[in-house]
């Protein structure tokens, strides 16, 4: 919302505080369907051909390393509520996506994959070699989210039997691995720090991102977390956003890190809504020009949102990392502004 009144859905944002539940199921079950699908023929399968036909490994290296599967059957779990499947699945794809980066690392008596190596594997260039989609989204939920479950299964049971072959090889250490695991499962804000800097290089990505917020950010391998969809706003010289969640703290934790202290307070939430050009002069000390509109942006259990904040002046030489690393997790919900980089001493 600006100023005042409703945000950009037209809702208001007033409700009493309490737990939210998933209150689209379909979106975030969709929103897991097609993520994996991406990470499954993009990222997985195309990577495993890509190493079978180069010789790097082989079948039977495949076959040997295969544990089986893991973890009792879909119809045998047991859920503490109505969100816990979904809840269920969505974790599951994020582990998917940070063991196919973990396996990620440079490979010994490998030559480097070419970008275009990988596109031709998968099938970009020529429909003979696509790897198919499995035709997930069909039927009720509950047999959607059951199918999910069988394939993610597959999945990992892949991932770990191609994990296995590489270690079997020697291309790949266990200590390598654990420590590429380390680093992934680090929370913080630096996956958001990376979708802005990318934004700011790439024109086209910058779109992608404020149209398609998760279909963009998956680009980059992060993991999508918890969300049904990824809202985007982006900060211009008339518009000034800002990020609120009150109903709780729903917060893209995967994506910004954990969120500060105040933004879990009543007295943010409550002020944010009712007075927010005020209130971000007085919490966070950031005046803002009159001409300049504040948006307040309601973060919930299916839509979470974060600010594309503006790209600092004195920063055309600065490369992707260079730029990332100015990002501050303050800016990546409004909080604060980006300031030019310090000259050296």
């Amino acid at each position: 919302m600006d100023d005042h009144g409703p945000n950009a859905a037209g809702e208001h944002l007033h409700a009493a505080p309490g737990h939210v539940h998933i209150h689209a199921p379909d979106a975030h079950v969709t929103a897991v369907e097609t993520d994996f699908e991406y990470f499954r023929r993009k990222r997985l399968e195309s990577r495993v051909l890509h190493f079978l036909r180069r010789g790097v490994i082989t079948f039977a290296d495949l076959l040997r390393a295969d544990a089986g599967p893991v973890g009792p059957a879909w119809e045998e779990r047991a859920w503490a509520d109505a969100d816990g499947p979904i809840r269920h699945v969505e974790d599951e794809l994020d582990r998917l996506v940070r063991g196919i980066a973990a396996v990620t690392v440079p490979h010994a008596g490998a030559a480097p994959i070419a970008i275009d190596d990988t596109r031709k594997e998968r099938g970009d260039y020529d429909s003979f070699f696509r790897i198919t989609t499995r035709g997930l989204g069909q039927g009720s939920l509950a047999e959607r989210l059951a199918a999910l479950d069988a394939e993610l299964t597959d999945a990992h049971r892949l991932l770990d039997a191609f994990t296995g072959a590489l270690l079997a090889r020697g291309r790949v250490t266990g200590e390598q691995i654990r420590q590429r695991r380390e680093q992934l499962e680090t929370i913080s804000h630096h996956n958001g720090a990376r979708i802005v800097a990318r934004a700011w290089l790439d024109p086209e990505f910058r779109q992608r991102l404020l149209t398609t917020g998760r279909a963009a950010v998956r680009e980059l391998d992060i993991p999508p977390g918890k969300l049904g969809r990824l809202g985007v706003a982006e900060n211009t010289d008339e518009v000034h956003n800002i990020v609120v969640c009150t109903l709780c703290s729903c917060y893209p934790h995967d994506l910004l890190g954990n969120p500060a202290w105040w933004y879990r307070t009543d007295e943010y939430k409550q002020r944010i809504v009712a007075q927010p050009r005020e209130t971000i002069r007085d919490m966070f000390g950031l005046e803002l020009s009159g001409h300049v509109k504040v948006r307040v942006h309601d973060s919930t259990s299916d839509v979470r949102w974060m600010v594309l904040p503006q790209r600092p002046p004195g920063t055309d030489d600065l490369d992707e990392d260079a730029l990332a690393a100015l990002v501050t997790a303050d800016s990546l919900v409004g909080a604060a502004v980006i300031e030019p980089p310090r000259p050296p001493a």
